[in-house]
Protein backbone atom coordinates (compact mmCIF):
# COMPACT_ATOMS: atom_id res chain seq x y z
CA UNK A 1 0.00 0.00 0.00
CA UNK A 2 1.45 2.76 -1.01
CA UNK A 3 1.96 5.93 1.51
CA UNK A 4 -0.71 7.85 -0.92
CA UNK A 5 -3.35 5.19 -0.93
CA UNK A 6 -2.80 4.89 2.56
CA UNK A 7 -3.53 8.80 3.46
CA UNK A 8 -6.55 8.40 1.25
CA UNK A 9 -7.72 5.24 3.28
CA UNK A 10 -7.12 7.20 6.57
CA UNK A 11 -9.36 10.73 5.80
CA UNK A 12 -11.81 8.30 4.09
CA UNK A 13 -12.27 6.43 7.51
CA UNK A 14 -12.12 10.31 9.25
CA UNK A 15 -14.92 11.68 7.13
CA UNK A 16 -16.98 8.53 7.42
CA UNK A 17 -16.28 8.74 11.18
CA UNK A 18 -17.38 12.02 11.48
CA UNK A 19 -20.81 11.45 9.38
CA UNK A 20 -21.45 8.52 11.81
CA UNK A 21 -21.18 10.66 14.74
CA UNK A 22 -23.10 13.62 13.43
CA UNK A 23 -25.92 10.86 12.28
CA UNK A 24 -25.75 9.55 16.00
CA UNK A 25 -26.00 13.02 17.31
CA UNK A 26 -29.06 13.78 15.38
CA UNK A 27 -30.72 10.64 16.16
CA UNK A 28 -30.23 10.91 20.18
CA UNK A 29 -31.54 14.22 20.05
CA UNK A 30 -34.79 12.86 18.11
CA UNK A 31 -35.11 10.16 20.74
CA UNK A 32 -34.78 12.35 24.27
CA UNK A 33 -37.12 14.77 22.49
CA UNK A 34 -39.42 12.02 21.88
CA UNK A 35 -38.78 10.39 25.07
CA UNK A 36 -37.93 7.26 23.68
CA UNK A 37 -34.46 6.57 25.54
CA UNK A 38 -35.10 3.32 27.55
CA UNK A 39 -31.99 2.09 29.41
CA UNK A 40 -31.49 -1.85 29.46
CA UNK A 41 -32.07 -3.59 32.37
CA UNK A 42 -30.51 -6.67 31.88
CA UNK A 43 -26.54 -8.14 33.15
CA UNK A 44 -23.97 -5.97 34.50
CA UNK A 45 -21.12 -6.86 32.37
CA UNK A 46 -18.52 -6.84 35.16
CA UNK A 47 -20.17 -5.76 39.41
CA UNK A 48 -17.48 -4.70 41.56
CA UNK A 49 -19.38 -2.57 44.58
CA UNK A 50 -22.75 -1.07 44.24
CA UNK A 51 -22.57 0.37 47.35
CA UNK A 52 -19.29 2.97 45.91
CA UNK A 53 -21.03 5.97 43.92
CA UNK A 54 -17.94 5.24 40.89
CA UNK A 55 -18.66 1.39 40.68
CA UNK A 56 -22.64 2.14 40.85
CA UNK A 57 -24.52 1.60 37.61
CA UNK A 58 -25.17 4.82 35.78
CA UNK A 59 -26.97 4.77 32.37
CA UNK A 60 -24.88 9.07 31.57
CA UNK A 61 -21.34 6.22 32.52
CA UNK A 62 -23.04 4.16 29.41
CA UNK A 63 -23.39 6.59 26.87
CA UNK A 64 -20.65 9.10 27.79
CA UNK A 65 -18.08 5.52 27.47
CA UNK A 66 -19.75 4.91 23.85
CA UNK A 67 -19.04 8.73 23.15
CA UNK A 68 -15.56 8.42 23.99
CA UNK A 69 -14.74 5.27 21.68
CA UNK A 70 -17.04 6.90 19.28
CA UNK A 71 -14.78 10.26 19.05
CA UNK A 72 -11.28 8.47 19.66
CA UNK A 73 -12.18 7.70 16.38
CA UNK A 74 -11.29 10.47 14.72
CA UNK A 75 -9.17 12.34 17.34
CA UNK A 76 -6.73 9.32 16.36
CA UNK A 77 -7.25 9.76 12.81
CA UNK A 78 -6.07 13.23 12.87
CA UNK A 79 -3.15 12.54 15.24
CA UNK A 80 -2.03 9.57 12.71
CA UNK A 81 -2.76 12.15 9.57
CA UNK A 82 -0.26 14.59 11.42
CA UNK A 83 2.58 12.30 12.61
CA UNK A 84 2.25 9.94 9.15
CA UNK A 85 1.39 11.51 6.42
CA UNK A 86 5.03 11.85 5.08
CA UNK A 87 6.04 8.37 7.01
CA UNK A 88 5.31 4.98 5.84
CA UNK A 89 4.32 2.55 8.28
CA UNK A 90 2.68 -0.93 8.37
CA UNK A 91 1.77 -0.70 11.62
CA UNK A 92 -0.13 2.09 11.26
CA UNK A 93 -2.36 0.77 8.59
CA UNK A 94 -3.74 -2.08 10.97
CA UNK A 95 -3.80 0.08 13.60
CA UNK A 96 -6.24 2.21 11.63
CA UNK A 97 -8.61 -0.98 11.06
CA UNK A 98 -8.13 -1.40 14.36
CA UNK A 99 -10.09 2.00 14.82
CA UNK A 100 -12.62 0.78 12.64
CA UNK A 101 -13.43 -1.55 15.11
CA UNK A 102 -13.75 0.92 17.30
CA UNK A 103 -16.01 3.19 15.22
CA UNK A 104 -18.64 -0.06 15.57
CA UNK A 105 -19.05 0.57 18.80
CA UNK A 106 -21.03 3.91 18.27
CA UNK A 107 -23.81 1.30 16.85
CA UNK A 108 -24.62 0.52 21.27
CA UNK A 109 -26.08 4.14 20.76
CA UNK A 110 -28.95 3.47 18.83
CA UNK A 111 -29.98 0.07 21.41
CA UNK A 112 -31.19 1.79 23.87
CA UNK A 113 -33.49 4.66 21.38
CA UNK A 114 -36.77 3.83 21.15
CA UNK A 115 -36.93 0.33 23.04
CA UNK A 116 -34.69 -1.39 20.38
CA UNK A 117 -32.89 -3.71 22.91
CA UNK A 118 -36.80 -4.55 23.82
CA UNK A 119 -38.01 -6.09 20.16
CA UNK A 120 -35.84 -9.00 19.67
CA UNK A 121 -35.88 -7.59 15.96
CA UNK A 122 -33.72 -8.19 13.01
CA UNK A 123 -32.33 -4.69 13.26
CA UNK A 124 -31.30 -5.54 17.28
CA UNK A 125 -29.80 -8.58 15.59
CA UNK A 126 -28.10 -6.68 12.97
CA UNK A 127 -26.77 -4.06 15.17
CA UNK A 128 -25.57 -6.33 17.44
CA UNK A 129 -23.34 -8.09 15.07
CA UNK A 130 -22.12 -4.94 13.98
CA UNK A 131 -20.59 -4.57 17.23
CA UNK A 132 -19.52 -7.88 17.32
CA UNK A 133 -17.70 -7.69 14.40
CA UNK A 134 -15.84 -4.63 15.73
CA UNK A 135 -14.67 -6.27 18.81
CA UNK A 136 -12.88 -9.01 16.65
CA UNK A 137 -11.31 -6.39 14.08
CA UNK A 138 -9.72 -4.63 17.56
CA UNK A 139 -7.59 -7.08 18.52
CA UNK A 140 -7.30 -9.11 15.99
CA UNK A 141 -5.55 -5.76 13.71
CA UNK A 142 -3.02 -5.12 16.52
CA UNK A 143 -2.42 -8.59 16.50
CA UNK A 144 -1.33 -8.40 12.72
CA UNK A 145 0.40 -4.84 13.48
CA UNK A 146 2.68 -6.83 16.34
CA UNK A 147 3.14 -10.21 13.58
CA UNK A 148 2.64 -9.23 10.05
CA UNK A 149 5.48 -5.83 9.70
CA UNK A 150 8.11 -7.96 9.25
CA UNK A 151 10.29 -9.12 5.97
CA UNK A 152 7.95 -10.39 3.40
CA UNK A 153 4.88 -9.71 4.86
CA UNK A 154 5.16 -6.23 4.72
CA UNK A 155 4.84 -6.13 0.82
CA UNK A 156 1.71 -7.67 1.30
CA UNK A 157 -0.12 -4.95 3.66
CA UNK A 158 -3.40 -4.92 1.34
CA UNK A 159 -3.85 -8.70 1.52
CA UNK A 160 -3.44 -9.04 5.08
CA UNK A 161 -5.64 -6.35 5.82
CA UNK A 162 -8.50 -7.99 4.32
CA UNK A 163 -8.01 -11.48 5.61
CA UNK A 164 -8.28 -10.39 9.07
CA UNK A 165 -11.19 -7.73 7.88
CA UNK A 166 -12.88 -10.61 5.96
CA UNK A 167 -11.97 -13.37 9.30
CA UNK A 168 -13.56 -10.52 11.86
CA UNK A 169 -16.84 -10.19 9.51
CA UNK A 170 -16.99 -14.43 9.09
CA UNK A 171 -16.59 -14.72 13.09
CA UNK A 172 -19.05 -12.20 13.49
CA UNK A 173 -21.84 -13.70 11.12
CA UNK A 174 -21.21 -17.32 12.55
CA UNK A 175 -21.39 -16.76 16.42
CA UNK A 176 -25.06 -16.81 17.77
CA UNK A 177 -26.28 -13.95 19.11
CA UNK A 178 -28.75 -13.89 22.77
CA UNK A 179 -31.40 -11.21 21.49
CA UNK A 180 -33.69 -11.85 24.67
CA UNK A 181 -30.62 -10.72 26.71
CA UNK A 182 -28.68 -7.00 26.78
CA UNK A 183 -26.49 -6.22 28.93
CA UNK A 184 -26.69 -2.58 31.09
CA UNK A 185 -23.73 -1.75 28.62
CA UNK A 186 -26.09 -1.79 25.66
CA UNK A 187 -24.98 -4.69 24.38
CA UNK A 188 -26.44 -7.79 22.98
CA UNK A 189 -25.01 -11.00 24.92
CA UNK A 190 -22.97 -13.63 23.06
CA UNK A 191 -23.56 -17.06 22.49
CA UNK A 192 -20.60 -19.23 24.00
CA UNK A 193 -20.07 -17.00 26.85
CA UNK A 194 -17.28 -16.67 27.69
CA UNK A 195 -15.43 -18.01 25.47
CA UNK A 196 -15.38 -15.11 23.12
CA UNK A 197 -14.46 -12.70 25.54
CA UNK A 198 -11.56 -14.75 26.70
CA UNK A 199 -10.28 -15.15 23.25
CA UNK A 200 -10.10 -11.36 22.50
CA UNK A 201 -8.45 -10.95 25.97
CA UNK A 202 -5.96 -13.54 25.04
CA UNK A 203 -5.30 -11.82 21.70
CA UNK A 204 -4.78 -8.24 23.50
CA UNK A 205 -1.68 -10.75 25.79
CA UNK A 206 -0.29 -12.38 23.44
CA UNK A 207 -0.18 -9.24 21.07
CA UNK A 208 1.89 -7.21 23.98
CA UNK A 209 4.04 -9.92 24.33
CA UNK A 210 4.85 -9.82 20.41
CA UNK A 211 5.39 -6.42 20.77
CA UNK A 212 7.90 -6.64 24.16
CA UNK A 213 9.65 -9.98 22.17
CA UNK A 214 9.96 -7.84 18.95
CA UNK A 215 11.59 -5.13 21.19
CA UNK A 216 13.71 -7.11 22.98
CA UNK A 217 14.51 -8.67 19.52
CA UNK A 218 15.97 -5.60 17.65
CA UNK A 219 16.60 -3.76 21.02
CA UNK A 220 14.81 -1.06 19.87
CA UNK A 221 13.79 1.59 22.55
CA UNK A 222 11.01 3.36 20.98
CA UNK A 223 9.60 -1.09 20.64
CA UNK A 224 9.93 -0.98 24.14
CA UNK A 225 7.63 1.95 25.06
CA UNK A 226 5.33 0.42 22.23
CA UNK A 227 4.62 -2.28 23.47
CA UNK A 228 4.26 -0.96 27.58
CA UNK A 229 1.77 1.86 26.05
CA UNK A 230 0.15 -0.98 24.08
CA UNK A 231 -0.52 -2.36 27.63
CA UNK A 232 -2.70 1.06 28.18
CA UNK A 233 -4.54 0.83 24.86
CA UNK A 234 -5.85 -2.32 25.21
CA UNK A 235 -7.25 -1.64 28.85
CA UNK A 236 -8.43 1.80 28.21
CA UNK A 237 -10.04 -0.28 25.16
CA UNK A 238 -11.45 -3.18 27.14
CA UNK A 239 -12.63 -1.02 29.83
CA UNK A 240 -14.86 1.44 27.75
CA UNK A 241 -16.57 -1.25 25.82
CA UNK A 242 -18.01 -2.61 29.76
CA UNK A 243 -18.33 0.34 31.18
CA UNK A 244 -21.57 0.83 33.00
CA UNK A 245 -20.16 3.36 35.82
CA UNK A 246 -17.83 6.16 35.88
CA UNK A 247 -14.59 4.11 37.26
CA UNK A 248 -14.57 1.97 34.06
CA UNK A 249 -15.33 4.96 31.95
CA UNK A 250 -12.92 7.18 33.28
CA UNK A 251 -10.08 4.87 33.89
CA UNK A 252 -10.82 3.62 29.87
CA UNK A 253 -10.77 7.16 28.61
CA UNK A 254 -7.46 8.11 30.31
CA UNK A 255 -5.92 4.55 29.15
CA UNK A 256 -7.01 4.78 25.95
CA UNK A 257 -5.93 8.69 24.91
CA UNK A 258 -3.12 8.90 26.78
CA UNK A 259 -2.21 4.92 25.44
CA UNK A 260 -2.84 6.31 22.29
CA UNK A 261 -0.92 9.31 21.91
CA UNK A 262 2.26 7.86 23.05
CA UNK A 263 1.36 4.28 21.26
CA UNK A 264 1.20 6.60 17.95
CA UNK A 265 4.72 9.20 18.63
CA UNK A 266 7.00 6.15 19.42
CA UNK A 267 5.56 4.11 15.98
CA UNK A 268 6.49 7.56 14.61
CA UNK A 269 10.05 7.93 16.30
CA UNK A 270 10.41 4.59 15.25
CA UNK A 271 10.53 5.21 11.98
CA UNK A 272 12.28 8.43 11.81
CA UNK A 273 15.29 6.53 13.02
CA UNK A 274 14.82 4.10 9.95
Amino acid sequence: MTLKTRNSLTRYIFIVSLAIIAAHIATVITAIVTKSVVPPTGLRPLVIADSFVLTRYDFTAVLASITMLTLYVPLALFLVLRLFENTQSVEVIFFCGALVGCLCESTRFIIPLFGIWQSYSTLLFFLSRIVFAGRMMVPLFFFAAATLCDGEQRQNVERNFSIVLALATVIASAIPMNTAQTTTACMVTEGFEPMPTIIRILLFIITGAVFYINGKKHDSPELNKISFFYIFVATGYLCLTIADNFLFMGLGTIFLYAGSAQFLRNLHRLYMWK
